[in-house]
C-alpha cells in the first residue's frame, strides 16, 4: 500500500484548476494552465515535466512564495493542510537543488540553523541536528565548513537541515540533480529511509524518470508549457525500497518506460 492511502484523514495538499500568468498584457505567459491535483498525507508524489512547464512554480505557490509581488498572478485554489498557502509557513520545509549552506557555519550549525530561525531551543536543536547529521552519514563531519565538504556532503547536510525543521510538508525542487550518479542513488536511499521514519508528505520535483520512479508512490507529468497534467501514475512497487534492487525489477523499468512515453506525448505541440 502506497505511503499516505492508510490515512483518511483529509488531504495534505490540494490544487484546484491551478491558472498562473506571468506578467500582464499581450505579453503575459502562461505558465501553468488548469492543473489539478491533490496529496494525501504522507504520500509522496514527484512532478516532472519539460523544463519551464511550471514544475518549480507550483513549488513556489505552495511555499507562499507566489503572489502578484513576484509578478505571478495565479488563479484557482490551493491549499496546504486545508490552509490557504503562505510565506513562513511553518508546516513546510522547502529543499532546493542548491544545498544553500551558510560557509561561515559549520555542518552542524547548517543543520541547525532552520531550527534557529524557528526559536527551537538551542539543546533541542542541536540534539535533532546531530542525529540528522549521523543519519544522512556525515557523523564524522559535524566540525567542518562548507568548503571542507564535498558537493554530495554539502546536500547531506542541506537534506539534515530540511528534516530538521520537523515540518509535515517537504518540498523538493530536484535536490539530487547536479550530483554524480552514485551519490545520488546513495541520498535517494537515505531519503527514503528518512521518509519511511517520518511519514512526511512530500511534492519532489525532478527530470530524472527512475529517481522519480524509485522514490515516489505518485509520478504527475506535466506538458511543455503552458504546463497542463498529461497523466498521473501511481507507482505500484512495495515498500520499504531500496534504490538499488529496484535496478534489476522488471517492474521498474516497465514503469520508466510508461512514464518516457508519457513525457514524450507531454512535449508534442
Amino acid at each position: 500500500m502506497p505511503r499516505g492511502e492508510e490515512t483518511g484523514t483529509g488531504l495534505a495538499i490540494e490544487i484546484a484548476d491551478l491558472v498562473v500568468r506571468f506578467g500582464s498584457g499581450a505579453s503575459a505567459v502562461l505558465a501553468v494552465d488548469h492543473a489539478s491535483f491533490s496529496v494525501a498525507p504522507g504520500s509522496f508524489v514527484s512532478l516532472v515535466g519539460p523544463s519551464g512547464c511550471g514544475k518549480t512554480t507550483i513549488l513556489n505557490l505552495l511555499a507562499g512564495l507566489l503572489d502578484a509581488a513576484s509578478q505571478g498572478s495565479p488563479a484557482g485554489r490551493a491549499s496546504v493542510l486545508g490552509k490557504p498557502p503562505r510565506p513562513g509557513n511553518p508546516d513546510i520545509a522547502y529543499m532546493l537543488a542548491r544545498d544553500s549552506l551558510l560557509p561561515w557555519r559549520t555542518a552542524l550549525g547548517n543543520a541547525a540553523y532552520g531550527m534557529e530561525v524557528r526559536n527551537v531551543p538551542a539543546a533541542e536543536r542541536e540534539a535533532r541536528a546531530k542525529g540528522l547529521l549521523e543519519r544522512v552519514g556525515l557523523g564524522g563531519f559535524m566540525d567542518k565548513y562548507p568548503k571542507a565538504l564535498s558537493h554530495g556532503m554539502r546536500q547531506r547536510c542541506a537534506l539534515a537541515r530540511t528534516f530538521a525543521l520537523d515540518s509535515p510538508v517537504l518540498l523538493m525542487d530536484e535536490p539530487f540533480g547536479a550530483l554524480d550518479a552514485q551519490t545520488k542513488l546513495q541520498l535517494e536511499d537515505v531519503l527514503i529511509d528518512l521518509c519511511a521514519a517520518t511519514a512526511k508528505t512530500v511534492v519532489f520535483v525532478t527530470h530524472d524518470l527512475a529517481e522519480a520512479v524509485a522514490l515516489s508512490d505518485r509520478v504527475i507529468v506535466m506538458s511543455a508549457r503552458p504546463g497542463r497534467i498529461v497523466a498521473d501514475v501511481a507507482i505500484d512497487l512495495p515498500q520499504p525500497r531500496s534504490v538499488r534492487a529496484l535496478q534489476s525489477d522488471p517492474r521498474f523499468h516497465s514503469l520508466y518506460s510508461r512514464l518516457w512515453t508519457l513525457l514524450e506525448q507531454g512535449m508534442t505541440p
